[in-house]
């Protein structure tokens, strides 16, 4: 293979643009999971995070309604839109993760065992991936109803977040087709 060779997997021309996408992918993660992980607890006081979450939540909905026209007018829409899918995702998850973390500071009888940042983090996942292996389970109606509305809001992340993205990037595919830049 030459030095100017793209790997087979990746088209000529395109090496460039997908590394500076793993780069900031990369990047956004790191920043992401330090914040989560830096952020102090809030719930020591006794009071729970929960009314926070439909402001996460509506933060969420406005940062997928951002990210459709820019990843519509990217100059690659799908790597845009791939990049945009992957932090929307882990941005859901950590939104779920600080509010179970902080419902179990404020009682730790929330859940089957006390949670810390890397317990809620993998709470939160098993339940996104619909794996729930039953070793931390909500034992309390708050809990359960929450971690159900986050069960239903995962159906509408894979349905409808993954449809408006990929359509985005689809509707920016065709106008770079038809040339109108």
């Amino acid at each position: 293979m030459s030095a100017s060779a793209s790997p087979p997997d990746i088209p000529q021309g395109m090496l460039k643009p997908v590394s500076w996408m793993c780069a900031r992918l990369v990047t956004s993660i790191v920043v992401l999971l330090w914040v989560y992980y830096v952020m102090p607890v809030k719930g020591d006081d006794g009071d729970s995070d929960l009314p926070w979450l439909v402001l996460d939540l509506v933060i969420f909905g406005a940062i997928v309604g951002v990210q459709v026209p820019l990843i519509a007018r990217a100059r690659y829409p799908m790597l845009r839109g791939m990049e945009s899918l992957a932090l929307t995702i882990l941005l859901f998850l950590l939104i779920f993760a600080r509010v179970y973390l902080s419902n179990s500071v404020a009682d730790p009888a929330s859940f089957t065992q006390p949670l810390d940042k890397d317990t809620a983090l993998y709470f939160t996942v098993t339940v996104f991936a619909t794996v729930g292996f039953g070793d931390i389970v909500a034992a309390v109606n708050p809990m359960k109803l929450l971690v159900t509305v986050q069960m239903l809001l995962n159906l509408v992340v894979f349905g409808l977040v993954i449809r408006v993205l990929s359509s985005a990037a689809q509707r920016g595919v065709a106008r770079k087709r038809l040339g109108t830049d």
